[in-house]
């Protein structure tokens, strides 16, 4: 979805010439494995068919996750979220982007031109109609939102077919230029070829790779978002006003510092109060007259399904002007405790607006609620899950330090990390894991440093993999915690834009710490008390098996002892370049065509996620 957006270039003489602090091409936190446990649970969905649809067909993406709804579109390659559009129509957009319903770039894509991409693909309607029964397709559309850019090459296009043709394409927007707002489109549909039951329509976009020499930079790329879709008789060229009342934006973390901090460390705080006295409603009057809204609110513990508060009976109501957008602000007071465990607790914060009860508006009911979930684990997050962007400094010597100041003292565990994927796994560059302490607001002295570390992609939902440290550390104030890197390669972290989080990311090209040019939050979480258990294993863990090589130093064998099984073996030299790989789960390698040195030993499997040993050759 990004090639991203901000590029910072610093030129600095020597070895630093090429040294830069870079926003580039986001990833996908969720889909990756997300999509692997959809479509093991829902295997009929993947490629759905149903009976034709009838007249109107809605869809403002509010009531999707992830995937497409499968009672209206039949595949799954566009991304609906909610944070990728910027001033959107209302809350919920579909993405349509360079990569698939797996979280994989697509294949095809290369940097000389662009290819199709996403599909969004209607289910099969009944358009058994007259010409004068005036049938519009309308849309609004935005190129590049808080994603990447389309180039000039790359468009969004929208295609009509009926059963036994072939698709037509009918429009098409070309890329270019990042837009602010969305563009509506309003397409009449008169062609008596198009008139039948069973037609279809869909949208395709076409996408291209960085064209960057760096391999490490290409990842997703090309975002297009899709909001409002609604094909229906009896409209015209002058039915441009939507009729509704709509969020247009989610709540947002009740913690006035972070996005999530431990429950432990939250109950045992006794400094300043740290959770905001109000919950922010954001939404909009699309109606072509003024309307009257009632609000309500209701905060749920997840664990014990208890209301833990909530708004009076009535709420409070609100006249709304004509294509006005409110940002309303309602004080709350609420003792957010929970009965359901020591270590860790969850929120649901419900907001609501007047339902549409009316028969007329009943497809828009959707975005008339919101819902936020406060997660209280055992890290400290600044972002919110979602990257639109991916970070990285180029320079082989350059380091990236996340400042964060723990609510208590206690002692530092490991660290959560995403990385977002990029083709051939380019950025899997071994990297040293840093903790540094504090030099009046800069990284000081090094407190730990793991050496022989890569990015990985973890196999549960939110791709963040957790790293371990090998050395426990007691952390009693401000500390930071980030990489060292060990080639030019960027490791392309992901990078939470919707966060504008300020002078907690510093990075290092030439000695000196210097604060990030970047407003937001690099996916990075530090992780205290507790490892990552099975309260957790859903979300954001996943577990690193040991295993046993020897001899260490060894000459010409190597052997391998491994509780599980894995698929091969992989041996890097500390630049992180690959020296060697098994071609199966052999247990013992040839290392006689070696030098004498230090190397680092990975194994791989799908289903396994294993350490990185360090071993010595000596001839």
């Amino acid at each position: 979805m990004n090639k991203y957006i901000l590029i910072l270039i610093f030129f600095f003489i020597n070895i630093s010439l090429f040294s830069q602090e870079i926003l580039i091409n986001c990833g996908n936190p969720f889909l990756k494995k997300y999509s692997k446990q959809y479509f093991e649970n829902y295997p009929h969905l993947k490629n759905t068919s149903i009976d034709t649809l009838e007249l109107p067909f809605f869809d403002d993406f509010a009531n999707s996750f992830i995937y497409p709804d499968s009672s209206k579109w039949t595949d799954k390659y566009a991304f609906i979220n909610s944070d990728y559009a910027i001033d959107p129509v209302s809350i919920g957009v579909a993405t349509l982007d360079a990569i698939d319903e797996f979280g994989n770039v697509y294949s095809h894509l290369t940097s000389m031109g662009s290819g199709i991409a996403d599909n969004l693909t209607s289910q099969p309607i009944n358009l058994g109609y007259q010409p004068q029964d005036s049938i519009y397709l309308s849309f609004y559309f935005q190129a590049g939102g808080y994603g990447n850019i389309p180039e000039n090459r790359d468009s969004l296009v929208l295609q009509f077919k009926v059963p036994d043709t072939e698709w037509q394409s009918v429009w098409r927007a070309e890329g270019g230029e990042r837009m602010e707002h969305f563009e509506l489109v309003l397409i009449p549909i008169i062609e008596e070829i198009y008139l039948k039951k069973g037609f279809q329509f869909r949208f395709i976009n076409y996408a291209s790779v960085s064209s960057n020499y760096e391999p490490s930079w290409k990842s997703n790329s090309d975002n297009w978002n899709i909001d409002w879709v609604k094909l229906d008789k009896n409209r015209s060229i002058n039915d441009t006003l939507m009729n509704d009342v709509a969020f247009l934006y989610n709540f947002k973390s009740i913690l006035s510092d972070f996005e999530a901090v431990p429950w432990k460390h939250y109950l045992n705080y006794t400094g300043d109060e740290i959770i905001t006295d109000s919950l922010s409603y954001v939404y909009k009057n699309s109606w072509g007259a003024r309307q009257q809204i009632n609000r309500r609110f209701f905060i749920i513990d997840k664990f014990t399904n208890d209301t833990i508060c909530r708004s009076d009976e009535q709420g409070d109501s609100e006249n709304i002007e004509i294509s006005q957008t409110i940002v309303y602000n309602k004080l709350v007071e609420c003792n957010y405790t929970s009965g359901f465990s020591q270590d860790s607790a969850s929120f649901i914060i419900v907001g609501n607006i007047s339902n549409d009860t009316v028969a007329s508006r009943y497809n828009y009911r959707w975005n008339d609620t919101i819902k936020y979930h406060q997660n209280f684990y055992n890290y400290y997050a600044y972002d919110d899950g979602t990257a639109e962007a991916g970070y990285g400094i180029i320079g082989s010597a350059a380091s990236i330090a996340c400042k964060f100041t723990p609510l208590i003292e206690d002692t530092l565990k490991g660290v959560l990390i995403y990385f977002n994927k990029v083709i051939d796994e380019a950025n899997r560059k071994n990297f040293y894991l840093t903790v540094w302490d504090d030099n009046n607001g800069h990284p000081g002295n090094v407190l730990l440093e793991m050496e022989g570390i890569v990015p990985k992609y973890s196999s549960e939902i939110n791709q963040y993999l957790y790293y371990p440290l090998d050395s426990l550390i007691y952390i009693e104030s401000t500390f930071y915690i980030g990489w060292r890197k060990t080639t030019n390669d960027v490791l392309n972290c992901g990078f939470d834009v919707n966060r504008p989080v300020r002078n907690k990311l510093f990075y290092n090209v030439t000695g000196e710490w210097v604060p990030s040019q970047f407003e937001g939050a690099l996916m990075i979480r530090p992780v205290f008390d507790y490892e990552p258990n099975n309260l957790l294993s859903t979300e954001e863990n996943s577990i690193i098996q040991d295993y046993e090589i020897y001899p260490n130093p060894a000459t010409d064998i190597l052997n391998i002892n491994s509780e599980f099984p894995f698929e091969y073996c992989e041996i890097y030299d500390s630049s992180g370049k690959l020296l060697l790989r098994s071609n199966y789960n052999n247990h013992s390698l040839n290392i006689s065509n070696l030098n004498s040195g230090i190397y680092f030993v990975q194994l791989k499997s799908d289903s396994k996620i294993f350490k990185t040993k360090k071993i010595m050759v000596l001839k």
